[in-house]
């Protein structure tokens, strides 16, 4: 984590060779689309894809993406990662001793649907001015298991978060969540100024540091504003 935190603050630009027996290559955008289907699963992302505002995202159940350490999901277009209960899909990390740089919904005319999906072992997930459902999703051992940003709605139902060192953060932006667990995390929910989360607050529970924080309440006493990167000033102490 600490190697993957300064190579943020860096900015370096680093390729990095992995060699891995009986994966298939993360595929390149044809006719505006990539698709991953089951039966060339399991698929190595080695680093970064962008995907434009025109590209479609859309995953079969049953795939698995390993990530190298470098790994990045930039969704900007229409995303459908679609598992199922009994054949979910899963986004982890190719050596379960690093990290990988995460999946991040950022604006978009649709909706995002993501369905009974694990994503485990990256940095940070985020969701940027974008809105859509998160439906059985799983974040399990993320440095941040998702940050919401300026989100004009988004829902969580039946989701969990486990072993995140930060579970779930919301700046100026709607969480509506239904069955979703937040339980045995460093910190639960946070609650920057001009975020919402309707939902059971019961079911966030046993974190260790803090069940559910809020920046209003925690700077009161300072009369100020916590910066909307206070993630890089977590990172920088990491």
């Amino acid at each position: 984590m600490n190697r993957l935190s300064k190579t943020f603050l860096s900015g370096a630009v680093l390729v990095t060779s992995f060699v891995f027996a009986g994966e298939m290559p993360f595929p390149q955008v044809e006719n505006g689309k990539i698709l991953l289907q089951e039966k060339d699963s399991p698929y190595i992302l080695e680093q970064g894809v962008v995907l434009s505002a025109s590209d479609t995202f859309e995953v079969e159940p049953g795939v698995t993406v390993l990530m190298g350490e470098y790994a990045k999901l930039m969704l900007r277009g229409p995303v459908k990662i679609l598992g199922t209960e009994t054949n979910p899909i899963s986004f982890r990390s190719a050596d379960s001793s690093e990290s990988w740089n995460g999946v991040h919904f950022v604006s978009s005319s649709k909706p995002f649907e993501v369905k009974n999906l694990t994503i485990e072992n990256a940095f940070r997930n985020t969701v940027f001015r974008a809105r859509g459902i998160f439906e059985n999703v799983n974040y399990i051992n993320n440095y941040y298991g998702l940050w919401i940003d300026e989100s004009p709605e988004v829902f969580l139902s039946r989701c969990e978060f486990t072993r995140n060192r930060f579970a779930l953060s919301i700046r100026a932006g709607k969480v509506l969540a239904a069955d979703t667990k937040v339980s045995k995390n460093v910190y639960g929910l946070y609650l920057e100024d001009g975020g919402s989360y309707g939902g059971d607050l019961s079911l966030i529970k046993g974190n260790l540091e803090a069940d559910v924080r809020k920046e209003s309440d925690e700077m009161a006493a300072q009369g100020k504003r916590v910066s909307r990167n206070i993630w890089q000033r977590i990172e920088t102490g990491f």
